[in-house]
């Protein structure tokens, strides 16, 4: 069964989160070293040329570069609840604020604005996870779906 200690302060749960699960941070830093190579640099220009079907992309490579900086960013070790997680998570501190394990001991979860930082993501995935942690405890929950 999953660990409690992986469901986050709002209630996501982060074992199902695929910025953990698959290390996009340390995977895009991986590819990002790759790229900037002068190996690398030299294809980009060169393969268009030879290859302009399947390799016309490459002359964007710098677009790449870009997403591939915001993807590092994506590091994640740890589940929030243990420190890992975003330091600009304003739902952590409002929890650790307040001295609660998660927003499912608050009682204004339901209509608390804090938690709307999430809903472009998670829409209300979040909420529905705190009300059955709310209503039918951590074990219920932990041994259920968990929405994402």
């Amino acid at each position: 069964m999953p660990n409690a200690s992986q469901v986050a302060y709002c209630g996501l749960f982060c074992g199902d989160c695929v910025i953990r699960r698959e290390k996009i941070g340390k995977r895009s830093d991986d590819l990002l070293r790759v790229v900037d190579t002068v190996e690398f640099q030299k294809l980009c220009v060169g393969l268009p040329v030879i290859f302009p079907g399947p390799c016309k992309a490459l002359s964007k490579i710098d677009e790449c570069r870009n997403v591939l900086g915001a993807m590092s960013e994506l590091d994640c070790e740890r589940p929030c609840r243990q420190g890992g997680g975003s330091a600009r998570c304003k739902i952590r501190k409002c929890c650790k604020k307040r001295k609660i394990a998660g927003c499912w001991e608050c009682k204004a979860f339901e209509d608390c604005n804090t938690l709307d930082w999430l809903k472009p993501v998670h829409g209300d995935a979040h909420r529905m996870n705190l009300r059955i942690i709310r209503d039918k405890g951590m074990t219920a929950f932990l041994a259920g779906k968990k929405n994402w």
